[in-house]
């Protein structure tokens, strides 16, 4: 196997390269295990808190260039730290609320660095559904989102007219948006 080092890594990763995304996976998912199973969760927790991560780092690598001061394993782990601690305290508000505990509650700090495990899940569940639609609806839907116009969508998906794919846009984006409403992880969000 292959070693990358971490600058390899975050270029791999801000270029979608395939190996060193396994490597990846190979390499950190046990500094997502050992936060998560010793606070209390489980395999699945794990995953999620893992998959949360990476979407994290990523975010964190196409938005600008890291300037690390530790090493890339340091700074995924205190990544997964705080989705598992926001995870943890949104779990405990919900099993304990104000009107069955009588004391104040103290909130986990967070700043805007910090991770928002709403955004997160709903990020999770978006891709998750996106997924699952026809190969032309995510292509018209990837389209419109990188902002090609309707008349240039219409040229590039063969349609007739940009008529056409304002309907196509629409219904895509229905077919989406009724997938992850019938979702039930969508309560909590």
């Amino acid at each position: 196997m292959v070693f990358y080092s971490d600058d390899e890594i975050l270029t791999g990763l801000r270029e979608k390269d395939p190996d060193c995304i396994r490597f990846l996976y190979k390499e950190f998912l046990p500094v997502a295990k050992s936060i998560v199973e010793r606070n209390s969760g489980n395999h699945e927790d794990t995953e999620d808190v893992f998959q949360d991560g990476i979407i994290v780092l990523y975010q964190k690598v196409r938005g600008s260039k890291i300037l690390l001061n530790c090493s890339l394993k340091t700074y995924f782990y205190s990544i997964c730290s705080k989705i598992w601690m926001q995870r943890l305290d949104r779990k405990w508000r919900i099993q304990y609320s104000d009107r069955f505990v009588h004391e104040p509650v103290e909130e986990y700090q967070s700043n805007e660095n910090d991770p928002d495990e709403a955004k997160l899940e709903r990020t999770r569940i978006y891709q998750i559904h996106f997924l699952t639609l026809p190969e032309d609806c995510q292509k018209v839907l990837k389209l419109f989102l990188c902002k090609t116009t309707l008349k240039d969508i219409a040229i590039i998906m063969g349609f007739r007219d940009e008529s056409y794919a304002k309907t196509r846009k629409y219904l895509c984006k229905n077919m989406l948006r009724k997938r992850i409403l019938k979702d039930p992880r969508c309560k909590f969000l």
